[in-house]
């Protein structure tokens, strides 16, 4: 009877044993919008930087805010990175995500974060312009880029300017595919899609007359986050430490790094991110050469002003039904 239960003993020690393994091989499944601060994520993955820390990453490319969202809270993803306001409406979905981390870049001397763009002669040149017409503006719905477009027309004085101004994106490419193809006269556009429409050379060999009518530099811009299900969280505490602390490691990586060596090493990954489909050999010089590599920011906390200034503005707006503290929202013990 000894021997019996001996064996069994063993056979359940090796079936744990086996469940236990089996969960530290699933992969971290995490989707990027296609915005610069995903880039160290990006570049880490194709680095080899999570499997040399014992940690499989995959990256899944979505574009579409909405699906994003949806593959998150259906658990077909781990994680994702957000901005702060669809982040505050993931959550407030079935309160089953926990944001770990803000991450954000600061844009090289001269250039850009995210800009309200125009075709010349199309669109507004400048602020003036834009405030005294009527033209349509393009931005991605419930995000950030809405946020700071709202607190533009407000300190203009036409905080109402989203009734009739406004049409909603949920997929930043697309938003950018409409107006490179000159559908819409203005739009809130994140870097590298402003350099890559204003330097695209189409077949005509006439290139886009863009204007910057605002940079929003006058308004902090909120960093990006990134979201967790909370049962990954709960199981894998360890390896959501290890991913963040190799996205640090990655963000120094990044900033050591020549531009040139990002660019020409990563283009693949680049590619891939923003443009997704592409052929590589048909993204153009000019528009390489006119792509600005911003400073990242290391993963850290997400602030109580800005967290406090993006849901004030979601209640204003009606997008936030609920209240919610920066507390129950985040968690920030497991970075480096």
């Amino acid at each position: 009877m000894s021997d019996l239960r001996r064996f069994f003993r063993v056979s359940a020690l090796l079936v744990v044993a086996c469940a236990v393994g089996a969960m530290a091989a699933t992969p971290l499944r995490i989707s990027l919008p296609p915005v610069l601060e995903a880039l160290p994520i990006a570049f880490a993955e194709a680095w080899g930087m999570f499997d040399a820390e014992g940690l499989s990453v995959d990256v899944v490319g979505i574009t579409d805010n909405q699906e994003r969202s949806t593959a998150l809270l259906t658990d077909n993803l781990d994680a994702v990175m957000s901005d702060v306001t669809s982040a505050v409406l993931d959550y407030c979905t079935n309160h089953s995500t926990t944001v770990v981390a803000g991450v954000g870049s600061l844009p090289q001397s001269g250039a850009l974060r995210v800009a309200l763009v125009s075709h010349v002669g199309f669109g507004p040149s400048d602020v003036d312009g834009l405030l005294a017409g009527e033209g349509l503006i393009g931005v991605t719905y419930r995000t950030d880029e809405e946020y700071l477009l709202d607190q533009f027309f407000a300190e203009c004085g036409q905080p109402q300017a989203w009734i009739d101004r406004y049409t909603y994106f949920s997929d930043m490419l697309q938003l950018a595919v409409w107006f490179g193809a000159k559908t819409l006269p203005t739009s809130v556009l994140p870097e590298p899609y402003y350099s890559y429409i204003a330097t695209l050379l189409p077949v005509s060999g006439v290139p886009a007359r863009l204007a910057v009518v605002t940079d929003f530099s006058e308004f902090p811009t909120p960093p990006r986050v990134l979201l967790f299900r909370d049962g990954f969280v709960n199981k894998r505490s360890d390896d959501v430490a290890t991913f963040l602390r190799v996205v640090d490691a990655a963000v120094e990586r990044m900033n050591s790094t020549s531009r040139d060596e990002i660019v020409t090493v990563g283009l693949d990954v680049v590619v891939g991110l923003f443009f997704q489909g592409a052929d590589r050999s048909l993204i153009q010089q000019q528009t390489i050469d006119a792509i600005s590599i911003p400073v990242f920011e290391r993963p850290a906390a997400l602030t109580s002003e800005v967290f406090g200034s993006i849901t004030g503005w979601m209640e204003e707006k009606g997008y936030l039904r609920e209240d919610v503290t920066l507390e129950e929202f985040a968690r920030f013990d497991l970075l480096p």
